[in-house]
């Protein structure tokens, strides 16, 4: 008989998303249960057996609202499978003291399973010949992640199917250069032979293909995307293990916002056309970063461009400190008196210098002293 998983993590349902206006950071902060409710539907859509969080379902340990925490409870009494597995990851790290789990424990259902203790949890109470292994966080930071205690175990327990569930830094896909977020090593999770590995920390997935076959180390990625430098559309796996242990697995694409940071280069009016055509939907949050010269009337009009195109997203910040006037011969001659010295300097340089940036920046300067 096979067995069917889905595997998420990193959802930071909690996460305030301050830097936003109020109706924006509403919309974020909601989007961080409502995926939960989207993932669980597709979970059931696919008939898993299993539901994984592998860490940071929430962004801190302290108490959320009462009313976000009974809505999380009862989007995950919703899953139509057999049963709900949680690990505390590193933002929401369970500590034997900490009030969050506390409150979560007191309010969960038999069908969820929260699993903050360093021991093998057998899942045959839910009809299901599996044995979990839980590398969970007990702190924010670490040097040492926590599979040390598998590593102790004299011999697996007799089950089918054998599965670590871990949070932490990932070598060489997770960025841990201070080595301070549970490092662990694909070659480190292999060695305990187990026939699956869900992991969480990293905002992006692992591996990166759509489909996978015969791999057995699984990062989940955030299934909604939560920033600027998290430029995916969010995702989650589905996995299953047939009757011989064989892995499959399935990226499924789940964000709602899609955040955009780009640079581009302004040369002139389809250029601004052609950025509007770049923003395909309008649940994207952009940061444009501007470059390059333009004439006069369309720099002067460049405004009514932002307006457009912040009207057709859900947040727009433009910086456009490096785009600027292209200074040519009409322009000098049009705003300086002939024979002056800005006049004289500025057609010089133009006649003389192929750097329009040294021709933009005198052209500013001159301008500076002439206010």
């Amino acid at each position: 008989m096979s067995l069917k998983l889905f595997h998420t993590s990193d959802l930071h349902i909690g996460m305030k998303f301050n830097r936003y206006p109020e109706d924006v950071k509403e919309l974020l902060v909601n989007a961080r249960i409502e995926i939960l409710e989207r993932l669980i539907n597709l979970a059931n859509e696919r008939q898993c057996d299993i539901f994984t969080i592998a860490g940071d379902l929430f962004d801190k340990i302290s108490r959320i609202p009462k009313k976000d925490l009974m809505r999380v409870i009862k989007i995950l009494n919703g899953f139509s499978g057999e049963v709900v597995l949680i690990i505390p990851g590193n933002h929401d790290y369970d500590n034997g003291v900490t009030e969050l789990w506390e409150d979560f424990q007191n309010n969960i259902t038999e069908k969820i399973l929260l699993l903050n203790h360093n021991k093998c949890y057998d899942l045959s109470m839910f009809d299901i010949n599996a044995t979990i292994y839980p590398a969970f966080c007990d702190k924010k930071h670490s040097k040492e992640n926590n599979l040390q205690w598998i590593k102790k175990l004299d011999k697996l327990p007799d089950s089918k199917f054998h599965i670590g569930m871990a949070h932490g830094a990932l070598k060489n896909i997770s960025p841990d250069l201070e080595n301070k977020y549970f490092n662990m090593s694909e070659e480190e999770l292999l060695n305990l032979n187990l026939d699956l590995w869900l992991i969480g920390h990293t905002h992006i997935p692992y591996p990166n293909n759509n489909k996978v076959k015969f791999h057995k180390v699984y990062n989940a990625g955030t299934p909604e995307p939560d920033g600027m430098d998290c430029n995916h559309e969010g995702s989650a796996w589905f996995i299953e293990l047939d009757e011989n242990k064989n892995v499959t697995a399935e990226s499924v694409k789940t964000g709602r916002y899609k955040f955009m940071d780009i640079d581009y280069k302004i040369e002139d009016e389809n250029d601004f056309k052609n950025l509007n055509r770049k923003f395909y939907s309008d649940n994207i949050l952009a940061r444009i970063n501007l470059n390059g010269r333009i004439d006069r009337k369309l720099y002067e009009n460049r405004y009514n461009y932002y307006n457009e195109l912040s009207k057709k997203l859900v947040y727009l910040d433009i910086d456009d400190t490096n785009l600027g006037i292209k200074i040519t011969k009409e322009v000098i001659e049009k705003e300086f008196t002939k024979d002056s010295f800005p006049y004289q300097f500025l057609k010089g340089l133009y006649e003389d210098s192929q750097d329009e940036d040294a021709l933009q920046l005198a052209y500013e300067l001159i301008l500076e002293v002439k206010e």
